[in-house]
C-alpha cells in the first residue's frame, strides 16, 4: 500500500504536521507492515491526543475523525473541531474511487496542503494532522470531483462543542424508532422495533441516499438532502436494506411482536 503523497515543505510549514497516513482495512503496505486497526468512533473506548471527555460529551477527535467520501459529498463527523493534534480516517463509501485533501484556507503556496492516494471503493487510511486555528478546505482530490459537491470546510477554533457521547438509541421521545443517514451510514446499523411501530429514516448527507429492502418490497425512492423516509412492518422479523446509490450502505429492522 502506497502512502499519502506529503509537500515536501510541510515540516518547514508548520501549520499542518503529518505523523501517520495509511490503510486500515486492505493488505499491509509495502514495506510489509501490517495496517493500524479500524478507528472507534466518538464515544468509544479509545482516547486519541488531545481527546477531551466532559458531562456525557466527546471532542470528536476522540478515537479518530471521520471523513466520509461518496457520489458526491465529503462529509466530515462535525464541521468544527479544537485545535491539536487529529487523526482522520478517511472512508471510501462510494462506488467510485476518490481521494482526499486537506488545506489551511489563505496559504499562498502548496506548503500547507496534505492529500492522500485515491482510495478505491471500501477502502480507507489514516491520517493524523496537527491542527491550528483557522479554516481548512477538504476536498477529493480525482480530478472534477470536488465540481461535483466533493469539498466542504472545516473550522479548527479553541471553543468547537464536544459531540454527543455515545449516539442515541434509535427511539425518540414519542416512541418511534429513528435511524440517521449520516456519513455514507446508517445509524444505527441495526435497530429493534414492534410490529406495527412506525420507524422513521432522515438523510442528514448532502447526498441523495435510498432506503431499499434487500430482495425487495420497502423503497424509499432517492432521499435528497434533509428528507426523510417512514414505514411500519406488519409482521415479525428482520428486514435488511441496503442503499441503492451506495451498496456498501447497509441496515437491517429488526421487528418483534408488542
Amino acid at each position: 500500500m502506497t502512502r499519502a503523497a506529503l509537500p515536501a515543505a510541510l515540516a518547514a510549514a508548520g501549520s499542518l504536521l503529518l505523523s501517520a497516513c495509511g490503510g486500515d482495512d486492505g493488505p499491509a503496505g509495502p514495506d510489509g507492515a501490517s495496517p493500524p486497526p479500524p478507528s472507534t468512533a466518538a464515544g468509544g473506548t479509545t482516547t486519541t491526543a488531545g481527546g477531551v471527555r466532559s458531562a456525557g460529551r466527546v471532542d470528536p477527535r476522540r478515537g479518530g475523525f471521520e471523513i466520509a467520501l461518496g457520489e458526491w459529498a465529503l462529509t466530515p463527523e462535525v464541521e468544527a473541531i479544537r485545535p491539536g493534534r487529529v487523526t482522520f480516517v478517511v472512508a471510501n463509501r462510494g462506488t467510485m474511487p476518490h481521494g482526499f485533501e486537506i488545506e489551511r484556507e489563505g496559504d499562498d503556496s502548496d506548503a500547507g496542503k496534505v492529500e492522500t492516494r485515491v482510495l478505491e471503493p471500501g477502502e480507507r487510511v489514516r491520517v493524523t494532522l496537527r491542527l491550528r486555528p483557522g479554516v481548512y478546505k477538504l476536498e477529493c482530490n480525482v480530478d472534477g470531483h470536488d465540481d461535483l459537491g466533493m469539498e466542504t470546510l472545516l473550522e479548527v477554533k479553541k471553543d468547537a462543542r464536544p459531540v454527543r457521547a455515545g449516539g442515541g438509541q434509535g427511539t425518540s421521545a414519542r416512541d418511534e424508532a429513528a435511524v440517521d443517514i449520516r456519513g455514507f451510514a446508517f445509524e444505527p446499523r441495526r435497530l429493534e422495533a414492534r410490529v406495527g411501530q412506525e420507524v422513521r429514516w432522515t438523510n442528514h448527507d448532502a447526498a441523495e441516499h435510498t432506503v431499499t429492502e434487500q430482495g425487495g418490497g420497502l423503497d424509499s425512492g432517492r432521499m435528497a438532502g434533509g428528507a426523510t423516509f417512514t414505514a411500519s412492518f406488519d409482521r415479525p422479523g428482520a428486514f435488511r436494506y441496503v442503499c441503492a446509490l451506495h451498496p456498501a450502505m447497509t441496515g437491517v429492522v429488526v421487528v418483534r411482536e408488542p
